[in-house]
């Protein structure tokens, strides 16, 4: 078994690839609640529009089982400006452009973790999926199978809880024009 050690040269992959830190976890620290997904059915705009989304991703339930079966993950945080003003959500906190960005990274790292021996390596996003101006909403019909991942949040991982137990801090943003970090997790082994 791989030490934690063994396991931070990924971290300087994510940096290279453009996360503003990286971190390797134990999956004990991945904090998994039902709630999380009750805000994703009510409260997300999103819900059932993609297929990284609920109802289509994993549950709670299914995601406790899948992170008892691995030890360690990467965690990481990159940190995107404001300037686009088209968004996501009221106020283009959240841009498209950025959301990708963060969907073909977190895909990157647990290719290049996978092609280092970790077949079972598996990533994960935050916020929906924005690789298509429209997603196909049928299983096994995405147009981006290689690079689509689910959002943590949809699966029932409390995001904001995991970061704070990882030493990172929480932050609310309340403005179109503030930098913002945003997260995502490759399970490793």
């Amino acid at each position: 078994m791989q030490t934690l050690e063994d396991l931070t040269k990924f971290c300087e992959i994510a940096r290279k690839l453009g996360a503003s830190d990286a971190k390797i976890i134990s999956t004990d620290d991945i904090v998994i609640n039902d709630r999380t997904r009750l805000k994703c059915q009510y409260g997300c705009p999103f819900y059932a529009h993609s297929l990284t989304c609920p109802p289509f991703s994993p549950t709670p339930e299914q995601t406790r089982k899948i992170v008892k079966e691995y030890n360690y993950a990467l965690l990481f945080t990159m940190r995107f400006s404001s300037e686009v003003p088209e968004g996501v959500f009221q106020g283009g906190i959240h841009s498209i452009k950025n959301m990708v960005n963060l969907q073909k990274t977190a895909a990157e790292l647990e290719r290049q973790i996978l092609l280092s021996g970790y077949l079972s390596a598996f990533a994960m996003a935050c916020g929906r999926c924005l690789l298509c101006d429209e997603c196909a909403l049928q299983p096994g019909r995405c147009k981006n199978p290689s690079i689509a991942r689910p959002a943590m949040e949809s699966m029932g991982i409390d995001v904001a809880a995991t970061i704070e137990k990882a030493g990172y801090k929480t932050k609310a943003y309340t403005s179109a024009t503030e930098a913002f970090d945003t997260y995502g997790l490759v399970l490793i082994v």
